[in-house]
């Protein structure tokens, strides 16, 4: 029986396809996931290097695939800073328009919907 020649299912020791699954899998999972950006590209790069041995009767492979992805989209948020006693704390709304106006001006300054 004739031994089998290197193709792309057989290199590195057959592992080629397990890790384009991988990533191809991350691929897939940036593309869906709603916080990334829809009309920006993906891209799956394999790499094989070949260095010959110093006689030229074989070489060593070296194998990398890398999945370029889209970062999570950026969200803006305002915070206060304030410190009325004891630490320094964060929060979403100005506390300075809170202790003018009161809590109870939040609740009448809210959206009614009309029919």
């Amino acid at each position: 029986m004739e031994p089998e020649s290197i193709s792309l299912q057989t290199i590195c020791a057959g592992g080629v396809p397990e890790v384009f699954e991988h990533e191809l899998k991350a691929v897939l999972t940036n593309i869906t996931d709603p916080n990334t950006s829809a009309e920006k590209a993906r891209s799956i790069t394999m790499k094989f290097v070949f260095k010959p041995t110093e006689d030229r009767s074989g070489a060593t492979v070296d194998f990398t695939c890398r999945a370029a992805l889209q970062p999570v989209k950026v969200v803006k948020s305002q915070m206060y800073l304030s410190r009325h006693t004891g630490p320094l704390k964060a929060y979403s709304v100005d506390q300075r328009q809170v202790a003018m106006f009161g809590p109870e001006a939040e609740a009448k300054a809210s959206i009614t919907a009309v029919k």
